[in-house]
């Protein structure tokens, strides 16, 4: 029995997860991303997705876990000492194991009211258009200073 390959869901899957992929390099190599967590300070944490709407993130099950409806503080940092804060609503918590250690996925939703949101969604569109339209650098090309 042979299989019917629909080229275009196939294209789209392939997309998102370049998209994906070249978000986590924004992410894990350029951007700083930190919750506020109360009477602890700033905790760490990796990003796992990011939208107009809302963000995932992940989070060592060691530092604890927030819980589906909680507020939270967060921090996009851009250098050592300035970042672009947001305050999100969690929506969803998912613990999971991954080589041998257990994490927490958080599904947020930004807070459209606050005063840096109108930043925050021009941030997320570059994300997603860096994402759609970066290339991947092979070497091909001498790079001359």
């Amino acid at each position: 029995m042979s299989k019917v390959v629909q080229f275009a869901d196939a294209r789209r899957e392939k997309q998102e997860l370049l998209k994906r992929e070249y978000e986590r390099v924004l992410f894990n190599r350029i951007l700083g991303c930190y919750c506020v967590v109360e009477k602890v300070g700033l905790k760490s944490v990796e990003m796992r997705d990011i939208s107009r709407s809302g963000c995932s993130f992940r989070m060592s099950a060691d530092q604890g876990a927030f819980q589906q409806g909680e507020e939270l503080d967060f921090r996009f940092y851009f250098s050592n000492n300035t970042y672009l804060p947001a305050h999100m609503n969690i929506k969803r918590v998912v613990k999971v194991e991954e080589g041998g250690q257990w994490y927490f996925d958080y599904g947020c939703v930004f807070d459209q009211t606050a005063s840096t949101y109108p930043a925050l969604e021009k941030f997320t569109e570059f994300v997603n258009a860096y994402a759609l339209n970066a290339k991947e650098d092979k070497g091909e090309l001498a790079v001359w200073f």
